[in-house]
Order: C-alpha cells, then structure tokens, then sequence
C-alpha cells in the first residue's frame, strides 16, 4: 500500500547544482564585504610591540627654555711653575695629581757653575766691602787732620788778635812803634785768612769723604744685590710649590736638561674652580651672562648637582662652538677637580602658557617635523608638526597637534617606508 508524504519544503536546495551554486553566491557576499571593511579602514603596513615604544601627550602650561652643553671643571687660580735657571734634574719629589702645600719640594735642580758664581759673587763683595772699610777709615783720617789744622788756624788767630790789641793800647801810650803796631795787624789779617782756608779745606775733606764713601756703597750695594740675584738661582734650583692646590702636569724625568724659563709644572687651587661649557654655534646665540646654569658631575645622584651662573660667553667661535664659562655657587661636591668632565644645563627664558610635549628623538626647534600620532585603536599615523622653541627635555607645539594627541617620541628611523604602525 502506497503512504502518502507530504513535500518538503525547499526541496529543490536538495539538488546538488542549486547547492553548489548557493554556496558560491554567500561567498562572494562575504568577500565583497570584507573588501568594503578593508578599503575603509586603511591597514597598518607596519606593527611594533608597545613595550619598545615611548608615548607621550601634548600639553599646555609653562616652558622653560634651557639648552644643554657639556664641558668641564677648569681652575680659576692656576699658576706655571717656570725654570728660574738652566739646570739638570736631579730630584722629583712630587707627581701629578699629588695635593701640595705652599713650600712643598716638586723637584730639584743641579747646576755646578751657578753655584759656583755664587760663591765668586759673594768673595768678590766681601773684598769690596773690606776696601769699603779701609777707605772710610782712611777718609776719616784726613777730615781728623783737617779738623786740626783749623783748630790750629783758630788759636793762631785768637793769638794774633791779642797781640794787635795790646800793641793798639801801648801805641797809645807811646810805649810800642808804630811799625810793631802795623806789624801784629798784618799778622791778625793773615791768620784770619788760614782761618778761612782751613775751614774751607775741611769742608772739601768733608764733601770728599761722602763722594767717595757714596761711590764706594753704591759698588758694594751692586755687588750685594748680584750676590743675592746668585743665591736666589741658587735656591731656585729647589722648585717648591707657590701655594696650596694640586700638581695638574710634570711630564719631566731625572737627569733631563732644562732651560732658564721653560715650564716645569702646573699647580692649581683645587678649591677654586669654574665651569667651560662647549655650545654649538647655532644654540649659543640666546645665551647672556647672568642667566642660571645647572651642572652635573655625572655621578648618577644628587651630590653631583651644581648650580651656577654664566659669567662669560666667548666673542668668537671656535672650531663650530662658543666657549661659555660658569662661575659655581656654593660648596664644590665632593669629587669635583679640575678637568672633570661636566654637563651644563643653561636657563634661557621661560613661557608662560604654549602647547607642548616631551621633545620627541631627533626633533629641532624651530623646525617642521613628522611624527607619528596614536589614535584611540592603538595605530599611530605619520603627521607633520610645526615645533617652536624647546629645551632639553620639551619642545613647544605651534602647529599639527591638538591638546591631548598622543605621540612617539622614541626613535622612528625604522618606520621610514610606514605611514601607519600598528602598536600592539
């Protein structure tokens, strides 16, 4: 007996053709919009690991402007150590890098014939001093002598004015004539005038004896001063350190030769120390003396800091940089000597309100660069951005970013060829 079905439904999807050719169909429908979805969305031709990428946003308040330049510790009080005298080392008592006190040995010198001029020097002026001595004694002779002929002329004169007044009085009386008379006044006029010549000639005795005794000092005086002239070379062969600081250069061996005026050494205060920071000529033109500097010894911790103030700016450029000196404020950390490398941060202005971010690797100021910006799906798109000034660690945004934008700021050299990154 026959059973009687209902039909199916759909029956003719049943069939193997239909089939097939449905399944074609939805294919393409879902192929079709995975190309619409992917030409809207404009894929990432690059994707990086988020750890190996820094971020930073855009935003606004305050900058200061500072720029960074290293240089080292240069001492403010140095002095050269020169050869007063020719000789040959013979002693080194001290080597660079040693503290030294004022009148401290750094070496000795030896010079045979020096000495020996000294010691001719100093026979030479104790024979003339000797010839000094015998000459004053022998001066003081003669004035002795014509101190005596005037005492002599006086009594002779005081005797002959006695005799003319008494023969004056007699002639009265009658009692003497007058040629006696005439006579005792012809010989009170004469001893008057040996009075005269001999006070003249003690005088001229006088005089002579300060000239030639004057003479005399003044030869001796020279010697004396050449003598000592000779013994100061000689002591000079013993270098000694002219003051407290440190031995910063001795480059000499015992036995070597040196010549009246060469450098021997170079001694400087350790207390007493300045900073010499090298800028780029391009970034030097904002800097002026007085503006705040802070310096770092590159230890890796706050001991190191420093602040100070720029008390100089070279007026030419050297090999491409400014030469800027910084005098210290404060104590000196420990540590610090000179010739030690530093790095300078110098305080050039500040704004009071602009956009701006954490400077991103390789970006100028005052220049147009591109950048990549994060979106909200975590893929970065390359932007141009117009940057204002900067300093050290922040640069100011004039135009291409919005308050909020997220950047890279770590070094994108190897997305070059990428317009897009995808930062996973």
């Amino acid at each position: 007996m026959d059973i009687h079905r209902p039909p199916r439904r759909f029956a003719f999807l049943r069939r193997p053709a239909v089939k097939w050719t449905l399944l074609a169909a939805i294919g393409l429908a879902l192929l079709a919009a995975a190309l619409s979805v992917g030409l809207g969305a404009k894929p990432a031709s690059l994707s990086v690991a988020a750890k190996s990428v820094s971020l930073a946003s855009v935003e606004r308040g305050a900058l200061a402007l500072d720029l960074r330049a290293g240089g080292i510790l240069a001492p403010s009080d140095a002095r050269w150590i020169a050869a007063l005298s020719e000789g040959r080392i013979e002693r080194i008592d001290a080597q660079a890098g040693s503290a030294l006190k004022q009148g401290q040995v750094l070496l000795v010198l030896n010079n045979p014939q020096l000495q020996q001029r000294a010691e001719e020097s100093r026979w030479t002026l104790e024979q003339a001093q000797a010839e000094a001595r015998a000459l004053q004694l022998a001066l003081e002779s003669q004035q002795m002598s014509a101190a005596a002929a005037v005492q002599r002329a006086e009594l002779a004169a005081q005797s002959a004015q006695l005799q003319w007044a008494a023969d004056q009085e007699l002639l009265k009386d009658g009692m003497v004539s007058k040629l006696a008379h005439q006579r005792s006044a012809f010989n009170l006029k004469q001893s008057e005038q040996g009075l005269v010549l001999e006070r003249q000639l003690l005088q001229q005795a006088q005089a002579s004896k300060q000239a030639q005794l004057s003479a005399k000092r003044a030869a001796v005086a020279k010697l004396s001063k050449s003598l000592q002239r000779d013994l100061d070379m000689v002591a000079a062969l013993t270098v000694r350190a002219p003051m407290d600081g440190v031995l910063q250069e001795l480059n000499l061996q015992i036995g070597q030769s040196v010549t009246a005026g060469s450098t021997l050494a170079k001694l400087a205060r350790a207390d007493a120390l300045y900073a010499e920071l090298q800028v780029q000529e391009a970034l030097a033109r904002d800097i002026a003396v007085g503006q705040s500097v802070q310096l770092d010894l590159r230890t890796g911790g706050n001991d190191g800091q420093m602040a100070g103030v720029v008390t100089r700016v070279a007026p030419k450029v050297s090999k491409g940089m400014v030469l800027v000196d910084v005098a210290l404020h404060g104590d000196l950390p420990r540590g610090a000597k000179p010739d030690l490398s530093v790095d300078g941060t110098i305080a050039i202005s500040r704004l009071a309100d602009t956009l701006q971010v954490q400077r991103p690797v390789f970006s100028q100021a005052q220049a147009s660069a591109s950048v990549f910006r994060v979106g909200a799906d975590g893929v970065a798109e390359r932007v141009t951005v117009q940057f204002g000034p900067a300093s050290v660690g922040r640069i100011a945004v004039r135009a291409g970013l919005q308050l909020g934008d997220r950047i890279v700021v770590s070094d994108t050299s190897a997305w070059n060829q990428a317009a897009r990154v995808s930062i996973r």
